[in-house]
């Protein structure tokens, strides 16, 4: 499985454990209802208000513990955290375009804080009638930067880098209808991977 692809992967839920116990996975649980309040819309896009690197929201964003985990360490390795509601998938997008029988020229993705962010396709791949698939491209005048966006139904996640810019994106995949937006540090984001 592509590395973009597996970001989409939900994580197991599990009940928060007491101190000094591990977390009990629950199968199939529902997840979890974020409800954080919404800063800011913008076309498909709603920015929450809260700080997605503060340990409480951290708490409250996290399926299990080991998320909670894996965030906090990310905490040294990016400058904000936001999670993002939207109303139009990409597989959306994409199926429609398989079934018209047209190619998805651009698309649109969530920034921080309402900044909209479009760049132009360059190639798609995409399977299942358009319901899973990679879309790849670059923002417009910008040759040395670099979108990818991953998506299986209506979970999606995606990259955006564009060192002009100082545009160092990447959106993982939450519950659905939900991205978690972060702005990396391109000088040590990569360093947590290995």
């Amino acid at each position: 499985m592509a590395p973009l692809l597996m970001s989409l992967v939900m994580p197991a839920r599990s009940a928060w454990p007491a101190d000094g116990q591990a977390a009990q996975v629950i199968p199939g649980q529902a997840p979890k209802a974020n409800v954080f309040k919404v800063a800011q819309s913008n076309g498909p896009y709603q920015w929450t208000a809260e700080d997605g690197t503060d340990t409480n929201v951290i708490r409250r964003l996290a399926h299990n513990d080991g998320e909670y985990r894996r965030m906090l360490i990310e905490n040294n390795t990016i400058f904000r955290r936001q999670l993002v509601y939207h109303t139009n998938p990409f597989a959306q997008q994409v199926q429609q375009a398989v079934q018209s029988g047209r190619a998805i020229q651009r698309v649109t993705l969530p920034g921080l804080d309402g900044q909209l962010l479009t760049a132009n396709v360059t190639r798609t791949e995409s399977k299942d009638g358009g319901r899973q698939g990679q879309l790849y491209g670059q923002l417009p005048g910008r040759p040395d930067s670099m979108v990818t966006v991953a998506f299986i139904n209506d979970r999606e996640a995606f990259t955006v880098i564009s060192p002009e810019d100082q545009i160092y994106l990447q959106a993982e995949a939450h519950d659905p209808g939900q991205i978690v937006v972060k702005s990396i540090n391109p000088s040590t984001y990569g360093a947590m991977l290995k």
